[in-house]
């Protein structure tokens, strides 16, 4: 069923990696008494960012390395579970070492300001989120092949779909656990150092706006400002 393993192979490069927002010194939002805290932000996110890809290139060397050896000395189901596994670690570690060149970049060159620190953070918890919902699909397409597998009337090999099934299990449990751990970790540093220095910004469609309080029950907001 080479079919089916080169639809993992393409199902996994559908996960996309954090992209980095470029810094723009220029920028009309930029704060000098906020730009020093602002980097210090945008570096600590590359940094959860670069232990996270460690971690996944971690995880997908050992697949290589541990399903490189068991699939020329096993059979059956066990044989597709590694041969899956090969090609799960292959890709892996492709992304992994992609998104922390990228990040490496992107530290020597902290964003300063804060809209773009606002659309990149935004811009990584959405993509962890989106990448544990193709988790929670992979988990269920597992499910699927190992119903098939116990299937005798399903075309193909039993133990290719109970192989490739308890494989897509594997990979997408840890790759579930990987992505809410990197959303939760994200959220968390958000939270706690960039979203406090936003209290006084209105963000809206398209554009943010200073809001000065003036008053106990009155505030007058600037104009806002476009963030293209």
């Amino acid at each position: 069923m080479r079919l089916l393993f080169l639809l993992g192979c393409l199902l996994a490069l559908a996960r996309p990696i954090p992209a980095r927002a470029q810094a723009r010194p220029d920028s009309v939002l930029q704060q000098p008494a906020a730009g020093g805290t602002l980097m210090t932000f945008a570096a600590e996110r590359n940094r959860l960012d670069q232990r996270g890809l460690t971690v996944l290139g971690g995880w997908a060397v050992s697949n290589l390395l541990g399903s490189g050896i068991a699939a020329s000395q096993t059979e059956g189901s066990a044989h597709y579970f590694h041969q899956m596994n090969l090609g799960w670690g292959a890709i892996n570690l492709a992304l992994a070492e992609a998104g922390y060149l990228g990040a490496r970049r992107a530290a020597h060159a902290p964003t300063p300001n804060r809209a773009d620190n606002v659309r990149a953070q935004l811009r990584t918890e959405n993509i962890y989120l989106f990448n544990a919902g193709l988790d929670v699909a992979y988990l269920a397409t597992g499910v699927y092949l190992l119903e098939k597998g116990r299937n005798p009337t399903a075309p193909g090999s039993s133990d290719q779909w109970r192989g490739y099934g308890h494989s897509l299990l594997l990979q997408g449990g840890f790759l579930l656990l990987f992505d809410g751990f990197q959303f939760a970790t994200h959220h968390r540093h958000g939270t706690q150092a960039l979203y406090p220095l936003l209290s006084h910004v209105s963000i809206g469609p398209g554009a943010v706006a200073l809001v000065l309080p003036l008053g106990a029950t009155r505030r007058h907001p600037i104009p806002s400002l476009p963030l293209q």
